[in-house]
């Protein structure tokens, strides 16, 4: 795990030193242990080191090929580069040391573009071939390693933070008002490659990009897409679903624990961090250290849980305790923007920043569980879709089926249902009635989540000078919970969850890593049926049963789930900087981007508790602070 960043001077001027240090220098949390420049013609790499495997000065980058031809600069990991070593043995190839990155080399050099087809991993790396006068850049199915792009007239260059390149050239600090307008009006965020600057770009997951330096030519292509079919005749054709997930599941887990250094893991003392930490401790036999984040809320606190899973596999847990009365929750937001490169989604994400600092020091590795809850339907909305496709064939035994789920939902949940009348079940019989229920407010996927309805969200002046809509393309998925799923690992969720959890523990120096986002597991969830994934009320069915034996009952049978949360409702109202705080939000409506008044409405109606406003409030906060830090933001540029 790295940081890495590269330079290429279209009118050939000589690329020196001093441009591509100060773009490592701005990422240098991402590797304390050691940095290197290289420099030939009009190309510049450099690297920012994590020691993570072989420790020793063979594993330093930029890293040379055995006979020079190739240079390269790597963040991430290649879990499966063992096994590709010694294929690439038998095939002739020779190595010098016994890093994972050396593997990506002449991996490259025997297989050529196809090989990151073959890498199991997390990456974004480039490769220089001298004589070729090529750069080969690839970054992972999922995007869980990042690497922003400024391509101009004058000069091509990419880093693995926004803040490399705006290092080198400051006047790209310009904020991208579409990206502002999507914050506010969306709940996610690297949809596209749309970043929070006006000139930098995301380079996409599962794409790579050949630049011919001779003609100053870029091509780009995608390596890796949804083939719902092929999936489904590689991973799940003829086979036990649970047994096949375990045999993936306990893999994956295994080839993350591959280290140099101690590995931990994160356990919020929901199912998914538990079941790896069961796994780690019960079939690999590693005492683990374990971090979780504890408040005094009763709805912000899973102590009960944690405890449960720490006594249960005799780990070594850290309990940290983020409590904002300790240290500035301003000053702390500050720091989440800047690793952020931008203003964040929620507060969540102080407990997730507050759990990788309480790590640093620890350990250099955890591993966590992001990505379970997309895979194999986690929230609640998911319901509705689950119970669309139990309905889709009208048959009297899928309305039977349709009829005892919502009935389970109704006792489980019974105030999500409060404005359901008692004969409503029986219009299952006649009607599409589950209709009624995705049309919900708790059961709507709704991108849009500060939109009340009473005030406007938007100054006509910003509306006027935004581009308002998102392309997508289709994808080809049966049934509609598989579809929902499918948008939310590949588009519409996890990719800003992964930026958020590289962002939040590369700030400290700790590499974290996702088994549940090995590309094997997401190919075999996305094809899995959904009867696997939610059964009667049980979400993640599938996770409960394969894992059952690596949890505590407790564990496996909950229902609720809470994450990272953050009690920032109660913040505002309470804590020693909510003066502060107010200040921030109602200099927010000076940006000409909200109107004052839509502001000033929020604002009250959750002071004076009748309304929660966090949500939009946060937003406001952590934007102000983040314009505050970039160049002048002009509407009309």
């Amino acid at each position: 795990m790295c940081g890495i960043a590269g330079l290429v001077y279209k009118n050939y001027k000589t690329a020196e030193v001093g441009p591509i240090k100060k773009m490592t220098d701005a990422i240098m949390h991402r590797g304390p242990d050691g940095e290197g420049q290289y420099t030939n013609g009009n190309v510049a790499l450099g690297h920012r080191r994590l020691s993570i495997i072989d420790l020793s000065d063979n594993g330093s980058q930029p890293m040379h090929s055995h006979d020079g031809r190739y240079v390269i600069v790597f963040n991430g990991e290649i879990f499966n580069y063992i096994e590709l070593k010694e294929e690439l043995k038998a095939a002739g190839a020779s190595f010098c040391n016994n890093t994972d990155t050396e593997v990506i080399i002449e991996a490259y050099r025997l297989w050529g573009d196809d090989c990151v087809k073959r890498f199991n991993g997390m990456w974004a790396f480039c490769i220089y071939d001298t004589a070729e006068s090529t750069l080969f850049i690839s970054r992972d199915r999922f995007g869980v390693k990042p690497l922003y792009i400024l391509n101009r007239d004058d000069l091509f260059a990419f880093s693995s933070e926004a803040k490399g390149i705006l290092a080198a050239f400051p006047e790209e600090n310009i904020p991208d008002a579409n990206m502002i307008y999507r914050f506010l009006n969306v709940a996610n965020e690297d949809r596209d490659t749309t970043s929070y600057y006006k000139n930098i770009k995301i380079f996409m997951r599962s794409r790579c990009m050949k630049y011919d330096l001779k003609t100053n030519t870029i091509t780009e292509w995608q390596f890796w897409d949804v083939n719902e079919k092929e999936f489904y005749d590689k991973w799940i054709a003829g086979n036990d679903p649970v047994e096949t997930f375990r045999s993936l599941f306990e893999d994956a887990v295994k080839v993350r624990l591959r280290a140099d250094v101690e590995v931990g893991a994160c356990l919020s003392g929901g199912l998914d961090s538990s079941a790896i930490v069961g796994i780690c401790t019960q079939k690999y036999g590693i005492k683990m250290h374990t971090f979780s984040s504890i408040y005094s809320d009763k709805n912000c606190n899973e102590k009960k849980y944690i405890d449960l899973v720490n006594k249960y596999n005799n780990t070594k847990p850290h309990l940290i305790y983020p409590e904002p009365e300790k240290s500035s929750l301003i000053e702390a937001f500050k720091k989440i923007i800047y690793h952020h490169d931008g203003p964040n989604m929620g507060a969540s994400l102080y407990s997730q920043y507050s759990v990788m600092q309480g790590i640093q020091g620890h350990v250099k590795v955890v591993l966590d569980g992001q990505g379970a809850d997309e895979l194999f339907a986690g929230y609640i909305p998911y319901y509705a879709n689950r119970l669309s496709d139990i309905m889709g064939n009208n048959s009297l035994f899928s309305r039977f089926k349709g009829i005892r789920l919502v009935a389970i939902l109704i006792e489980e949940w019974p105030s999500m249902f409060n404005s359901l009348k008692s004969n409503d079940l029986l219009n299952l019989f006649g009607i599409n009635y589950y209709k009624k229920i995705k049309e919900s407010d708790k059961f709507k996927n709704r991108d849009i989540i500060c939109n009340e309805g009473t005030k406007p969200m938007f100054t006509k002046e910003l509306l006027d000078n935004v581009d308002k809509t998102i392309e997508y393309s289709e994808m080809n998925i049966s049934g509609e919970l598989n579809t929902r799923l499918c948008k939310d690992i590949y588009r519409d969720s996890i990719p800003s969850l992964l930026h958020n959890e590289d962002s939040n523990s590369m700030a400290f120096s700790i590499e974290s890593r996702t088994p549940f986002l090995d590309y094997r597991i997401v190919e075999f969830g996305i094809a899995l049926d959904g009867k696997y994934k939610i059964r009667n009320e049980w979400t993640k069915w599938i996770i409960r049963k394969s894992c059952l034996d690596y949890i505590p009952k407790e564990v496996a049978l909950r229902r609720n789930k809470m994450g990272f949360p953050a009690p920032f409702s109660r913040w505002l109202r309470e804590c020693n900087e909510k003066d502060e705080m107010k200040d921030i939000i109602y200099s927010f409506g000076e940006r000409g981007i909200v109107p004052k008044d839509t502001i000033d409405y929020y604002y009250k109606q959750h002071i004076n508790n009748n309304a929660d406003r966090n949500v939009i409030l946060y937003k406001f906060l952590v934007l102000e602070l983040w314009l505050r830090t970039c160049n002048k933001f002009d509407l009309g540029s």
